[in-house]
């Protein structure tokens, strides 16, 4: 017991420093001078305004989705930011649409409008970088500089790894990003958070792979940083990609693994992310609500339950939207133009199934993947479809990403193969035999 209550208070400790530094970043951001982003402002209205707010970067595959509405909405916020209020408007995220669309929303926030969207929900952590860059770059330079950070990452990661002779779950881990056609989130500013934290926090999961608190205590960061910066998109990547490659990292050292430790371990991680994300939301509605003197946490709530349980106007049973959720993110990993498609739903697996089974008959390596800690992880992405149907069935095109820990599992399983748990299961394997 002792231990549960000094690992939650070191994730607190975390999250509320994290926060703060976060919260202190925005502010910063919120300072820059609106006049210094006005023509950068202006150009990339003109850019989103002439463009499909949903339009597909590759013509008839429907994953290739470039979501510039939402890319004009983050704008349209950073718009409304008032250097002179930064608190204030770093707190009272807003933006102006007229039914015109957000993107030419822009052009009338820098004419005088006042905002009419209410966008408190989140906490449009990515404005820290997009409202400063702004001064130097319109809407495709920043994308630009978004694609760089990403490129730059993943080759750090490849190169650390083999460096660190992880091999094999360098391979699984590029494998899994280009099965999910990691490229196409080059396209949009709010789809790149997620595998920044993604990316940056891979070679930390590795380096204490066998330390459950240093986990933990980076599960709860990457919970409080998802929440901040993402927007809903894909987030359980941030914790399921880099615990994966933990996993991976202990288990190419060979020998059986502890599997009692193993499941502890995810756990007691997912419930540091998942409890430092709620509360990074929480802790927005809670000081916004204080500082504008009205209750936010009303409409947040609100949107949260569309979420989980609304309908769609194609499909008005929950249970049909449930399944279709499910379908449609499978469907998105083919390159395929309609959100459900049964070949996608079919040949994508069988193919996929195919390949594992053939690195299956070419791994010689005795098991030793904890099994139960991987299918639970396997697990989540496809849970959360679930939990969140309505979000997951209209907006698949960018949620089906969430896949790529699930088939980093699955190639694991190939790989490393599952076996028992620790050096008590030996001995045990031992004395039966004799």
């Amino acid at each position: 017991m002792k231990t549960v209550f000094k690992n939650t208070g070191l994730c607190l400790l975390c999250w509320a420093v994290l926060l703060g530094v976060c919260f202190g970043l925005l502010c910063a951001a919120a300072s820059v001078p609106s006049e210094s982003i006005k023509d950068n402002l202006v150009s990339s209205c003109s850019k989103l305004a002439s463009e499909d707010p949903h339009g597909a970067s590759l013509e008839g595959v429907y994953h290739s989705v470039r979501d510039n509405y939402a890319d004009a909405v983050l704008l349209g916020v950073a718009a409304n930011m008032d250097s002179d209020s930064v608190v204030r408007s770093a707190l009272d995220t807003k933006y102006y649409d007229d039914g015109y669309g957000p993107a030419v929303g822009i052009m009338a926030t820098l004419k005088g409008y006042e905002a009419n969207n209410d966008y408190t929900r989140y906490w449009h952590g990515s404005l820290v970088f997009v409202r400063p860059l702004l001064a130097l770059w319109d809407i495709d330079g920043i994308r630009a500089a978004g694609t760089a950070v990403i490129i730059l990452l993943m080759l750090f990661d490849a190169v650390w790894l083999i460096r660190k002779k992880h091999t094999a779950l360098c391979v699984i881990l590029l494998a899994s990003a280009v099965l999910v056609e990691f490229w196409f989130v080059f396209t949009t500013i709010e789809y790149m958070s997620v595998f920044i934290i993604m990316l940056a926090a891979v070679p930390l999961y590795v380096r204490f792979a066998e330390n459950t608190r240093a986990l933990v205590i980076l599960s709860a960061g990457a919970g409080t940083l998802t929440a901040f910066f993402d927007f809903l998109t894909a987030e359980t990547l941030t914790l399921l990609v880099p615990l994966t490659a933990a996993m991976f990292a202990a288990a190419g050292k060979g020998g059986r693994p502890d599997s009692k430790k193993a499941l502890r371990t995810v756990i007691l991680c997912l419930a540091a992310w998942g409890g430092c994300y709620l509360l990074t939301f929480a802790a927005k509605w809670a000081i916004t609500s204080v500082v504008m003197g009205r209750n936010v946490s009303d409409v947040a709530l609100a949107a949260a339950a569309e979420r989980i349980g609304g309908t769609d106007d194609e499909i008005s049973s929950p249970i049909v939207l449930l399944f279709a959720a499910l379908g449609a993110n499978i469907s998105m990993l083919s390159p395929v133009s309609e959100k459900i498609s049964l070949p996608g739903l079919i040949l994508w697996p069988l193919l996929f199934g195919g390949i594992c089974l053939f690195i299956r008959r070419l791994s010689t390596r005795k098991p030793n993947l904890p099994k139960a800690a991987a299918l639970i992880i396997a697990a989540v992405p496809l849970l959360r479809f679930c939990v969140l149907m309505n979000h997951s069935y209209l907006h698949c095109f960018f949620t089906y990403r969430a896949l790529m820990p699930t088939i980093m599992i699955l190639l694991g399983m190939m790989y490393f193969r599952v076996g028992g748990g620790g050096e008590n299961s030996i001995a045990k394997s031992k004395k039966h035999r004799r």
